[in-house]
């Protein structure tokens, strides 16, 4: 059997059947506001907590913000950061040029890591147009190096989602093993939080949608559980 990483997320383990495959990269996607940053959060963190070494790239937001984030909903970086498990790194550009990926290379060796998050794949977009060969080589390149080195990956991108029942998807897209979607969907005057796994490639998983909240500690999911938004406008058409 092959040998999985549970994420220790409330509810996506079992919606991956106990967890992501080793050396899975996973990218998750959605329109803003719709806890993806806090998502990658939580999984580096869950791992620290139990020993798993793990590092978050974020090239859209400070270190600082990342670790003020992660306390605002009673995750302590901080904590994990002194011990050497959890490493922040902030991602900068020059001269339309990334910075080598040989630092994060190095720290994944040196400290055993298993868990990678990239915040996000637009940090590629600053060098590259989205779509474009080049683009689609440096995501593909970097997805490539996280496997050479077995840990799991997270990468994030922004996606516009009008509808559930029509989705664009990117070529980019394909470049991961997985694509797990988050989104907000109309409830009435307000809005619930959403999450499906649209693929996971060598592995099983459920496929429906299911509702989470976002709270202390981070996303809870309810794979048992329907969205009640969706209940309503499946109601609606009969």
């Amino acid at each position: 059997m092959t040998k999985k990483m549970k994420t220790y997320i409330a509810g996506l383990d079992e919606i991956l059947k106990g967890g992501f495959r080793e050396g899975t990269s996973a990218l998750l996607t959605g329109p803003p506001g719709t806890g993806k940053t806090i998502l990658g959060i939580q999984f580096i963190y869950e791992g620290a907590k139990k020993g798993e070494a793990g590092i978050y790239i974020t090239s859209e937001e400070t270190v600082e913000d990342i670790r003020e984030y992660a306390e605002a909903l009673g995750m302590d970086l901080r904590e994990y950061e002194k011990k050497g498990i959890v490493t922040l790194i902030k991602q900068t550009i020059s001269a339309k040029k990334l910075m080598s990926i040989a630092a994060p290379l190095s720290i994944i060796q040196s400290k055993k890591v298993k868990r990678v998050v990239l915040d996000s794949i637009t940090l590629f977009e600053y060098v590259h147009v989205s779509g474009e060969m080049d683009y689609r080589k440096e995501v593909l390149d970097f997805v490539l190096k996280m496997k050479e080195s077995k840990v799991n990956l997270i990468a994030m991108s922004e996606k516009s989602i009008s509808s559930i029942d029509d989705i664009n998807y990117e070529p980019e897209d394909f470049l991961f093993d997985g694509v797990i979607i988050l989104l907000k969907v109309r409830k009435g005057s307000s809005f619930e939080h959403c999450i499906m796994v649209e693929k996971m490639r060598g592995q099983d998983h459920l496929i429906d949608i299911f509702p989470f909240t976002i709270g202390k500690g981070g996303l809870k999911i309810f794979p048992k559980e329907l969205p009640f938004s969706l209940i309503e406008k499946d109601s609606k058409k009969f």
